[in-house]
């Protein structure tokens, strides 16, 4: 019994004393721990150099300027903005010198970026468009001349829609140098692009108000009512008088039927598709573009629809708009559903109005110009007796920004339904 007791607190001793001896490291070992801890050593200065780098995001890839250029083509306004706040240095290539002075220089990088997305999603269609090269024609006169669309106090002048249109690509040049130097007024192509997106609307919409053209803006969208108006349940008159603008608020207050709203899907001619939330609609619409240019924007910019181009498709589009009111238009469409028409206006009374996404403080300074403008419109209306009924005039007077001048502007329609702008005097 003894041995085997001794033999137990041997193997213990043992045991404690294996536990307790350091293994020592081969030199093999020591240099595979040495090249381990090189190696972590290296990353950890690896990522701290990549913290630490204030290069933008395309000059550490050292990409070139055509190629950053086309990458952006690709982006979305919203994500643009979001590159812009990564670090300073990428802030100001894409917002140029205004993060800075509140000044873009003439032709930065920021100015070609933001002038690349504002063809993209609003140039490239408007100029395409009669009504488009208009409203720009009408602004350009206005830039190079002043005496042209400027009104003095107790004067006006009448500018012709229908005067003649320099070319699309003239008007594109005309564009670009004066988003280059006057863009936004102190706020560079980037200002420039988001006060045209919140004011594209009335802006175009201007001065189409009469029973050879009613143009309306629903939901951010544009429709041609000027069939429809004579079999308009309402009569034709409610139409033409609130034509020229954005009657979002003024469609949504009466309470359109679900057919209603059907029907007016066949009377859209211009879709923004940032005012859609659905992405399987705005691929719909990209696929089906009336254009042949390759469309990059996604989920943002316009779209323009399709019209009947034949004498036999305009012959059976019009019989059907004067048959609505006794044969409603099917509720499913084979060509709304084709075009991504089915979803751009809410089949149930919607009262917010759909509207793209913005920057905050454009949207206040905008909302805030609207309102002080439109009370500005309403007591010259008292004053000068243009208020409706009060006058032979058609209608009161309406407001809307000029993005390219960056000043507010207004407009009436004469006995004649001819349209009268002028400018705004706040004194």
């Amino acid at each position: 019994g003894k041995v085997n007791a001794n033999a137990n607190v041997n193997v213990k001793v043992k045991m404690n004393v294996n536990v307790n001896v350091k293994e020592v490291p081969s030199a093999k070992k020591k240099k595979n721990i040495a090249r381990s801890v090189s190696e972590t050593e290296m990353e950890m200065t690896r990522k701290n150099n990549n913290d630490n780098d204030n290069r933008d995001l395309f000059s550490r890839h050292e990409l070139p300027p055509d190629l950053m250029l086309h990458i952006c083509n690709y982006l979305t306004a919203r994500d643009v903005t979001v590159i812009s706040s990564v670090n300073q240095s990428s802030r100001q290539l894409i917002d140029g010198d205004d993060c800075n002075s509140g000044s873009s220089s003439d032709g930065s990088d920021g100015d070609e970026i933001w002038t690349l997305l504002w063809k993209r999603d609003y140039g490239n269609v408007l100029l395409e468009w009669d009504i488009g090269r208009q409203a720009f024609q009408r602004s350009l006169n206005h830039y190079h001349s002043k005496t042209q669309a400027q009104v003095g106090r107790g004067r006006s002048i009448s500018i012709s829609l229908a005067s003649s249109l320099s070319s699309s690509s003239s008007l594109e040049q005309q564009i670009q140098t004066v988003i280059f130097r006057h863009g936004g007024h102190g706020g560079g192509a980037k200002h420039f692009y988001f006060h045209f997106q919140q004011s594209f609307l009335n802006y175009i919409l201007a001065g189409h108000n009469s029973p050879t053209l009613c143009l309306m803006g629903i939901h951010g969208h544009i429709f041609d009512f000027t069939d429809f108006a004579p079999s308009h349940p309402g009569l034709s008159d409610p139409i033409i008088l609130e034509g020229g603008r954005d009657v979002t608020l003024w469609f949504e207050d009466h309470r359109h039927s679900t057919v209603a709203r059907v029907l007016a899907r066949k009377l859209c001619v211009l879709v923004d598709k940032s005012c859609m939330k659905n992405m399987n609609i705005n691929n719909r619409m990209n696929r089906n573009s009336s254009t042949d240019k390759t469309d990059t924007s996604g989920t943002c910019g316009l779209c323009r629809i399709p019209q009947p181009a034949s004498k036999q498709a305009k012959l059976e589009r019009r019989k059907l708009l004067e048959k609505s009111n006794t044969t409603p238009p099917p509720m499913h469409d084979i060509r709304d559903i084709k075009l991504g028409l089915d979803a751009i206006l809410p089949l149930a009374n919607f009262s917010t109005p759909r509207r793209p996404l913005t920057l905050y403080k454009m949207r206040e300074e905008y909302e805030h110009g609207k309102e002080r403008t439109e009370a500005w419109a309403s007591r010259h209306d008292e004053v000068n007796g243009r208020g409706k009924g009060a006058s032979a005039n058609k209608c009161g007077m309406r407001v809307y920004y000029d993005p390219f001048a960056g000043e507010w502007k207004g407009w009436y329609s004469d006995p004649h339904w001819n349209p009268i702008f002028c400018d705004i005097d706040f004194d």
